[in-house]
């Protein structure tokens, strides 16, 4: 877990968990979660499921949710599932725990949230919570990372893939790392501006991707602010040195690599083109807006 501090504690008396499933989101999508999390929530928990079944269900489950007297509502499934249940609690007087079953899990990961099923529902014992940051990216919420360039382009072929896991991203991200062309952006940080050819740009609140890809490795999700790693365009033979950075957390001292802050950023591109927020892609527009909303989500953590 990156530093993350200020903790607190749920009491038994308040304490009853909603969990939000998704049966369909992340890996091992034949696992019956529902069953699962019977069999090892905490033995005298008060909870309550939500199972979400369908995405056009997710207004009217959701609204079930976040106005029912349960105290904590976890979020069971992908990042996906993550980031969407995070979004509905961040604001409100609730708290997040995650039971991951992402194939990267990035913001269990970096909370030091435990990918065992048994082991993150005995967390809900204690109940113990810090609050993060929040961050978005024009409207939409984001915990650990959102990015353009070559990041948003395999974020969006992955979505449209049926292959889940770590292995069938990392082959879409060898068959397509040749062929992608870099984009001039210009970005604005805090007011100050500058054009930028980049391979991919990563806005981080967390510091990792998921599987342990440390895309910004000093990012701290409780200090109000949100890192910017920018990937210049590079020769092709440097990309295992880049993967290699990338899980060793020694990125920033790559040549083609710089990491910045920033609170209120903008980014301008030639056009329309894709985005990912936590795993999850979408097309956006030409200008986009960055901001973070600090101390603004209490979560379940270790």
């Amino acid at each position: 877990m990156n530093g993350v501090i200020n903790s607190c504690y749920i009491s038994t008396q308040m304490k009853k968990v909603g969990f939000i499933i998704n049966p369909k989101s992340g890996t091992d999508r034949k696992i019956n979660r529902e069953d699962l999390i019977r069999q090892f929530v905490p033995a005298g928990l008060d909870f309550e499921i939500f199972l979400w079944k369908k995405l056009e269900d997710k207004e009217e489950l959701f609204r079930q949710a976040m106005n029912s007297d349960c105290t904590i509502i976890a979020a069971v499934g992908g990042d996906g599932t993550v980031n969407n249940v995070a979004a509905a609690v961040s604001g409100s007087q609730k708290a997040l725990a995650i039971i991951p079953f992402g194939s990267g899990n990035g913001l269990a990961r970096h909370l030091g949230i435990p990918t065992d099923t048994q082991a993150a529902l005995q967390l809900l014992n204690k109940a113990k919570t810090s609050v993060i940051d929040s961050c978005y990216l024009n409207d939409k919420a984001f915990f650990c990372t959102a990015g353009l360039g070559f990041d948003a382009h395999i974020g969006k072929l992955f979505a449209e893939s049926k292959n889940r896991g770590m292995a069938s991203y990392a082959w879409m991200t060898l068959k397509e790392i040749s062929a992608y062309k870099p984009v001039r952006y210009k970005l604005t940080i805090d007011g100050q501006s500058s054009v930028q050819e980049a391979f991919l740009i990563t806005f981080a609140n967390s510091a990792q991707y998921g599987g342990n890809a440390y895309i910004a490795p000093e990012a701290d999700i409780q200090d109000g602010l949100i890192d910017i790693t920018i990937i210049r365009p590079f020769p092709l033979y440097k990309g295992l040195e880049l993967a290699y950075r990338l899980f060793n957390k020694s990125l920033a001292k790559s040549e083609y690599v710089t990491i910045l802050k920033g609170k209120h950023i903008q980014i301008e591109r030639i056009q329309d083109g894709p985005v990912q927020f936590d795993g999850e892609a979408a097309i956006m527009g030409n200008t986009i807006e960055l901001r973070i909303e600090p101390s603004s989500l209490r979560v379940i953590v270790p």
